[in-house]
């Protein structure tokens, strides 16, 4: 009883961190709307396309991204003719372990393809905390804006993007890399900095396993994500879109916990009237189940023990799985999606994991 005390007076704090954390960061940005004004994006036009948690490295044995560059310019070359804004939410290059130059002598053409959005005015930058060395506008003006050219480009640490449709405001976005209040990647990042530079970076070159898939942990990727579904379930009319626990998440459900209950509804159906096409879909929902448990390292299990029932959360996943496969959350046409590359076929394609109307999901919000 006492450890499992102590375990829920542990989430309440950080759960409290956090929170406290991302009102300060809102407040800042609407700080800095007064002052520049609010993005919007009306539903009949918008196209954008949100990736997070890259960890560009410099093509050794501690580079996460290697595996999914392949799938990520893919993806950027698809989405720049059809039109889409990209928005890098933050961790896109690796700090902690490398030097901002190697890093963008490494991979020059993804960020040539980054730049041609930017030059067309559909480019935002977001900074997590493996990149927060880009807080500092004479570093973003030595490594990156040298190199994007065009117009001065902006990190920023948050944007908040109100969404209308034909002149009616339904709600806003807030997109944010989502490691504030995480005491280990937040307050401690100096700290952390040291370790996974002059430690486990070496490690890591040596044995080839990766640091930044999401935590081996339970408690503590329970524990975040608990605290940033908190937070946004708080909100009104708000939709929270974060990356930086490498977890995709729709509507505030993991892809595991989606399937789950699609496995469930199946059950129940055949309880009442059994057949062999719902036996195979069920068998195949535990086969994508399993698939996603051997990419992601995670306990076959709920997201979190507590009941998320607000659609408010949004986690747009990682492009730096083991597989190389690639995760991000797509608005286009009024739908949000959850989508990944490449597509079922390993195809240079989309494919929609999860998808509803954005109208309806900032009405239940």
């Amino acid at each position: 009883m006492s450890a499992q005390r102590d375990q829920a007076l542990s989430i309440s704090s950080h759960v409290s961190e956090v929170g406290t954390a991302l009102d300060a960061a809102l407040a800042r940005t609407i700080r800095e709307e007064s002052q520049k004004g609010t993005p919007s994006m009306d539903l009949s036009s918008a196209r954008y396309i949100i990736f997070s948690d890259l960890h560009r490295g410099a093509r050794n044995g501690a580079d996460d991204f290697l595996r999914a560059e392949r799938a990520y310019n893919a993806a950027l070359s698809y989405y720049l003719r059809m039109g889409h804004t990209l928005v890098v939410l933050g961790d896109v290059e690796e700090l902690w372990e490398e030097r901002p130059a190697s890093v963008v002598k490494a991979y020059k053409h993804s960020l040539a393809l980054e730049s041609q959005f930017h030059h067309k005015g559909r480019y935002v930058r977001i900074r997590g905390n493996h990149d927060d060395e880009w807080q500092f506008t004479d570093r973003v003006r030595l490594f990156l804006s040298s190199l994007f050219g065009g117009p001065q480009l902006d990190v920023r640490e948050s944007t908040r993007i109100v969404v209308t449709d034909k002149g009616e405001e339904l709600g806003a976005l807030f997109l944010i890399h989502g490691h504030q209040g995480d005491a280990w990647a937040d307050a401690a990042s100096r700290v952390a900095k040291i370790f996974v530079r002059y430690v486990w970076r070496p490690f890591q070159r040596l044995t080839r396993l990766s640091f930044n898939t999401p935590a081996e942990s339970w408690e503590l990727r329970e524990k975040h994500n608990s605290a940033l579904y908190s937070w946004a379930e708080k909100q009104s009319k708000l939709i929270l879109i974060a990356g930086h626990t490498h977890r995709p998440v729709f509507k505030s459900q993991s892809h595991v916990a989606q399937l789950l209950e699609e496995v469930e509804r199946l059950e129940k159906e055949a309880e009442s009237k059994p057949s062999r096409i719902l036996l195979e879909a069920q068998a195949v929902l535990l086969a994508k189940i399993e698939w996603v448990l051997a990419q992601e390292r995670q306990k076959p299990d709920r997201e979190t023990r507590y009941a998320m029932t607000k659609p408010c959360y949004f986690n747009t996943g990682c492009c730096s799985f083991l597989d190389g496969d690639i995760t991000g959350i797509e608005i286009v046409d009024g739908m949000i999606r959850l989508i990944r590359w490449p597509d079922k076929e390993g195809s240079p394609k989309p494919h929609t994991l999860a998808k509803d109307s954005l109208r309806d999901v900032l009405a239940a919000c």
